[in-house]
């Protein structure tokens, strides 16, 4: 037995016990000043009391207790901080959050800089070339897509060839690839510099100057990227062919640029050990612009050493890259951006010796949002060798054609908290379904949310192209019998407080303005205002010349002679100017073909069609010039000689006169209410005041301009309410919806133009109404098909995405601006003849969230009885119980009570006027340059959320902003992402990268059905001021929509932010009402708000969105909602949209 042994068992153990046994009285759970003073007299009173009995405050022995508190005290202190920062969750200091992160091999981001492509815009040499046209270009400057030069293609490519070496011209890149879809080439200068290619410039981003650099530019794993620096290196290039014309900000010559400050360190390594580690205290070196060069005896750089980024896998201890590769080192993060080069133990890497040069570059370290405004003509000058070996300089310039905001600052202690542990979890891989929603936030910091959906999985032949049946990706064809077609009436409110006359004028031009040219506005236009019949003036088209989408001519009469239009005339020819649209007929005895050439004989047989309609685009004094070979009406479309004029519908002005601002102006400024209406026969718009406006009675041009002062005119498009202090503008809309039923789900991004390169034209999804289809009221089929183009999706009140439906509009076939057909709805429905059959109901019904929502109702079997007026109904007798009545005359639902002897109003039902069970054909096309790559068997849809996004747009709600924020593209995704995320992503899995953006809900900025007033009433016991409480209101409303609360695609619950607000405020307020401000709307509609898969929600109400009201009343309530009462002659019926949360509720519930 050992010395030490026998001693731990026979002394040691036996005194610690001795020992514990003495303290076993002790408080050892005291740590802070008062409780150690305490516990320590506890302990002398009770263990000496004979030896130390002086407990006045003026002992020297109690002075010396409060010492020995007061160190017990910092003791603790200092053991809880320092375990604290031995745990990643708790640690604060950021160097031990630096240090944790690493114990499980998580690297913390450094910042991001903002980077991207210049386009070369213009060039111009000093080296005398001659063009085709024997110009000298010497100091002539060539701009890249000149339109005012027909040699701009050849000059360029000349001044650019000039620089370039012998075997590289352009056409014979160096590089090439397809990136995002777009072929991209590189080539190099003939430069003749001896230092490294960076050319800096500096710009002002956000009110700061920041430092940028142009770098020598490369293509790198199919990505577009920055050539490591090298003295001497010649500057590189690239070329870039998106197929959309030399205007695509795609397509041309284009150079790199990195935000930041390139900047060289020289090292030197004269005792090499294993695991080395060289510090770089430079602080605010970026994540990614890191270099490291080994230097000859002479200085100059000999090799590139392998910068190993991720720790697992491929880094300084294992190393899988290339077992000829051994010359690596990986970059740790340090803190404020420095950095340690970390280099390897001499068995997987080489340890290094001798010489080094590092380059890095620092950046800003914060979020940039670079608009192309703030970065255009940028020059820089190039020396290079000419063919004849002669010394001359390219001088270019550059300009930004896309926003760039991919720059980004460290990750926080927090971000590395939540993202370290889940790097930890994916291990660098993404296999699992999980691993796909986490790993993409170690990849970046400009990633704060995440979600990603296994869209299609393997198993599929790699043989077949794969198709996506929803339309997001795969162009769809399809067929159905189950067809829908109606029009929907609504209004939509708008609302603006001014202070000065540009408030009003801003309003004017920035909401008004782009309303009038709406489609929806258009469609009221074209549906309620009178047709212009001329058959009486027996007008003819007289033709001159005819071209494609263009004839030339002039009107005649029976006997051949021209008639006068324009102002030269009094009859409805006047009313010919530009932008008016004209309906022919065929002469007697022919009919019209689809190419709308003339054909004898009827028109019963496919293809034919007994009309076409025209738009002027020119009349030349009183259209009646017959000297010019040129007639002087020109049309935008091919119409026969002998072709009848029918119809006249004049032009709808997209823009106000002057002089109709003005008196908007003066009736705002005096707080008055006012119209605005549209008169077709003056093509303008006008006034209408407040005496004249009939706000009761639906739209009629019956008494349009009526100045009677007895408020008979209700022909306004646009309705100004105001209460004092804000502004209500209310104004008309016309839309046409086409659903199916069951057999098909429609899928439109207005975003998401196509272009088809072949044509030049953009290609519009369609459905086109089949000539199978019988015409309306006859046994006969159309003789051809009718083109509707669809214009948006179909959002319901909430503003979710109704699949089933689909907003449509009149097909402009040959994009020319005019409307192949205004008559579509007339011809498929025909709504003036046997009108009781012409209607679609809807029926309402409850959701699986609980809600309520209509959906279409089939009446094939007479359900619902249709009757013109209340007393068609007749005797109750003859008819059930609970029998349903629509009665055309009041526009309402009525249903027989046989106890009661009397007929009820139901809100149970909607009605439109439209057609039902029609035969479609649904044409949808997907953008090419997202076509599914049919070799990979898994997709996953993953959608971003980026902080830059994030920031500017909460800036944007914040009114910081003056331009609302958009998303980064898919294509900015994948450049900015795919390269790290396809090195840790499956083989087998294809990622589709979808920007996500915000959905705001409540205030001015959210879309108009999204709008509300919060209404709160205070505690009468208790005395709060209300500026106060509506800060206080909005400050829990935020918080609730803290973007950490929400996932994409989530609903929101109205019961869920009303028992928060009241669970925090309480008892300063007593109810909570959200009140929408949509006079349209129903109960219940806001109860309820869902998000499509792209979206997240956000707050966008203010405080001049909370009311504070003293009780809640009918009167209170009007000012912005509304409750419809049983008479209301609506499609809704009987309906609410108040939803009320009071304090004694325990559920925060709802009333009305």
């Amino acid at each position: 037995m050992s010395i030490s042994d026998r001693q731990n068992r026979l002394l040691l153990n036996q005194d610690w016990k001795r020992i514990y046994q003495s303290f076993r009285n002790a408080d050892f759970q005291s740590y802070d000043f008062d409780n150690l003073r305490r516990t320590m007299i506890q302990y002398l009173r009770e263990n000496y009391p004979e030896d130390f009995n002086d407990y006045i405050e003026t002992s020297e022995y109690v002075a010396l207790i409060d010492l020995i508190a007061f160190l017990g005290q910092n003791l603790s202190f200092r053991v809880d901080l320092n375990a604290r920062e031995n745990f990643l969750e708790t640690a604060e200091r950021r160097e031990s959050v630096l240090r944790l992160a690493r114990l499980i091999s998580y690297n913390p981001k450094r910042n991001q800089a903002a980077n991207g492509v210049l386009k070369i815009e213009a060039v111009k040499t000093s080296e005398s070339i001659f063009d085709s046209s024997g110009v000298n270009m010497n100091g002539i400057t060539a701009k890249w897509n000149d339109p005012s030069n027909n040699l701009w293609l050849e000059q360029f490519t000349k001044i650019i060839n000039a620089a370039l070496p012998v075997t590289n011209p352009v056409g014979k890149p160096l590089k090439s690839a397809n990136i995002s879809g777009v072929p991209t080439e590189q080539y190099r200068f003939n430069a003749l510099n001896t230092d490294i290619p960076v050319y800096k410039f500096t710009r002002s981003v956000q009110g700061k100057s920041e430092k940028f650099e142009i770098v020598s530019t490369d293509i790198d794993n199919n990505l577009i990227s920055e050539e490591p620096p090298l003295p001497g290196n010649n500057p590189a290039f690239l070329y870039r062919d998106d197929g959309k014309g030399a205007g695509s900000s795609n397509t041309g010559f284009f150079m790199h640029f990195r935000q930041g400050d390139l900047q060289i360190g020289n090292f030197a390594v004269s005792n090499p050990t294993p695991n080395q580690i060289v510090s770089i205290d430079t602080p605010n070196i970026n994540n990614s612009d890191v270099w490291l060069y080994g230097l000859d005896l002479n200085g100059f750089e000999t090799e590139l050493w392998t910068k190993v980024d991720t720790v697992e896998g491929n880094n300084v201890i294992y190393n899988s890259l290339f077992k000829k590769i051994k010359n690596i080192f990986a970059v740790g993060s340090r803190v404020d951006d420095r950095i340690n080069l970390i280099f390897a133990d001499g068995v997987f890497g080489n340890i290094p010796g001798g010489n080094y040069k590092l380059y890095y570059r620092t950046s800003a370290n914060r979020f940039m949002n670079i608009s192309p405004a703030g970065m255009a003509n940028i020059n820089i000058e190039i020396p290079y060798i000419s063919k004849a070996n002669n010394s001359e300089t390219l001088t270019i310039t550059l300009s930004l054609k896309t926003n760039i905001s991919n720059s980004s600052p460290a990750e926080t202690n927090a971000e590395i908290k939540q993202n370290a542990p889940a790097t930890y979890y994916t291990q660098n891989r993404m296999i699992t379904a999980e691993d796909y929603n986490v790993g993409p936030l170690a990849v970046s910091q400009d990633i704060t949310k995440v979600k990603s959906v296994n869209r299609l999985s393997s198993g599929i032949s790699r043989y077949f192209d794969l198709k996506d049946t929803t339309g997001k990706y795969s162009s769809t064809n399809l067929y159905a019998n189950d067809g829908i077609l109606y029009k929907e009436d609504y209004n939509i409110l708008k609302k603006f407080n001014f202070t000065t006359q540009s408030d009003i004028e801003g309003f004017i031009y920035n909401t008004i303005t782009p309303i009038l040219s709406s489609n929806n506005i258009k469609n009221f236009y074209l549906s309620k205002y009178n047709k212009i019949i001329v058959d009486d003036l027996n007008a003819s088209w007289n033709s001159r010349t005819n071209d494609t989408n263009l004839t030339t001519g002039n009107l005649s009469d029976t006997d051949g002679d021209p008639l006068a239009v324009g102002t030269f005339t009094a009859n409805s020819l006047r009313l010919l100017e530009a932008e008016t649209m004209l309906k022919f007929l065929a002469p007697s005895g022919y009919h019209f073909m689809e190419d709308n050439t003339l054909m004898l004989g009827d028109a019963d047989h496919p293809g034919s069609k007994e009309y076409i309609w025209t738009k002027v685009i020119s009349i030349t004094d009183d259209g009646k010039d017959l000297d010019s070979a040129l007639g002087p009406i020109y049309l935008n479309d091919n119409v026969p000689q002998g072709s009848v004029l029918t119809e006249i519908r004049p032009k709808l002005a997209e823009n106000l006169l002057p002089d109709i601002i003005v008196q908007i102006i003066d009736q705002t400024f005096a707080y008055n209410d006012f119209g605005l209406r549209y008169d077709q026969f003056d093509r303008q718009w006008k006034i209408i005041l407040a005496e004249n406006i009939d706000t009761v009675n639906e739209f009629n041009l019956g008494k349009a301009g009526n100045t009677s002062e007895q408020n008979l005119d209700s022909s306004w498009i646009f309705y100004f309410k105001t209460d004092g202090e804000t502004y209500n503008v209310n104004y008309r809309n016309l839309r046409y919806i086409f659903e199916s039923d069951s057999e098909i789900k429609f899928y439109f991004d207005s975003a998401d133009k196509i272009y088809d390169s072949k044509t030049g034209k953009t290609i519009k999804d369609k459905i086109n109404v089949l000539n199978i289809n019988k015409k309306p009221d006859e046994l006969m089929p159309f003789t051809r098909d009718f083109a509707w183009s669809i214009s948006d999706a179909y959002r319901d009140s909430s503003g979710y995405i109704e699949s089933k439906k689909i907003e449509v509009t009149f097909f402009d076939s040959d994009d020319d601006g005019v409307y192949d057909d205004i008559e579509l709805f007339e011809e498929i429905v025909s709504p003036s003849t046997n009108t009781a059959n012409k209607f679609i109901f809807q029926e309402k019904y409850i959701t699986e969230d609980k809600t309520e929502d209509f959906k279409y109702f089939d009446n094939s079997n007479n359900t619902i009885i249709i009757v013109s007026t209340e007393s068609n109904i007749g005797s109750f007798s003859v008819y059930n119980d609970k029998q349903v009545f629509y009665i055309i005359e009041t526009n309402v639902f009525k249903y027989i009570d046989k106890i009661k002897n009397n007929t009820y109003v139901t809100s149970d039902y909607r009605a439109y006027v439209g057609r039902e069970k029609i035969k479609f054909h649904y044409l949808h096309t997907a953008d090419n340059d997202q076509r599914i790559d049919p070799a990979l068997s898994n997709i996953i849809d993953t959608y971003l959320l980026t902080r830059d996004y994030d920031v500017q747009y909460r800036l944007w709600l914040s009114n910081e902003l003056d331009i609302k924020p958009i998303p980064q593209s898919s294509d900015q995704l994948f450049l900015n992402y795919s390269g790290q995320l396809n090195q840790i992503k499956s083989i087998s899995d294809e990622i589709i990268y979808h920007p996500v953006k915000y959905k705001p809900l409540f205030g001015d900025k959210a879309i108009e059905e999204l709008q509300v007033t919060f209404k709160i009433v205070k505690n009468p016991s208790i005395v709060l001021n209300d500026n106060q409480l509506k800060s206080t209101v909005v400050d829990y409303i935020n918080k609730f929509f803290a973007s950490e609360n929400w996932d994409f695609g989530d609903t929101f619950y109205f019961q869920e932010l009303s028992t928060y607000i009241m669970s925090n405020m309480s008892p300063n307020i007593a109810s909570l009402l959200i009140v929408p401000k949509q006079d349209s709307q129903v109960f219940g509609s806001l109860f309820e708000i869902k998000s499509e898969p792209d979206e997240v929600f956000i707050n966008a109400a203010t405080v001049s969105d909370i009311e504070v009201i003293d009780e809640i009343s009918a009167k209170k309530l009007k000012v912005d909602g509304k409750v419809v009462s049983a008479t209301a002659q609506n499609n809704t019926g009987v309906q609410s949209n108040v939803l009320v949360s009071n304090s004694s509720s325990s559920s925060g519930g709802y009333s009305y």
